[in-house]
């Protein structure tokens, strides 16, 4: 179970990062790049793109704080989108971050 639970999460985690790499690119290279970001937009692109994919990065060798940190970076982007209560698939990118957390969780009290 633990080399499983070790497998799964990272190789989630490399999708969550890969699909999220892949919109920021095609955002880039779109018509809407050189539009400026708001100031609400600036605040949540730190806590989507940014704080789950860092969270998710840190989280291959420091399980239990990249977990958390993918967690409360989504947790605070729905809050300040408006959406707290509603599951997106920007939710489900970071649900590695659920997995790393039990992973740590397990390779403790194992």
């Amino acid at each position: 179970m633990q080399k499983f639970l070790y497998w799964i999460t990272r190789i989630s985690s490399g999708i969550s990062i890969g699909v999220i790499a892949f919109f920021f690119i095609a955002h880039l290279t779109g018509n809407e790049f050189t539009q400026v970001l708001s100031m609400k937009e600036g605040i949540l692109f730190l806590f989507f793109p940014i704080g789950v994919c860092l969270g998710q990065i840190i989280a291959w060798d420091r399980e239990f704080i990249g977990g958390i940190i993918t967690m409360i970076s989504i947790g605070v982007f729905n809050l300040l989108d408006g959406s707290p209560y509603n599951f997106s698939m920007i939710d489900a990118l970071a649900l590695p971050g659920i997995l790393f957390i039990f992973s740590a969780l397990y390779n403790k009290y194992k």
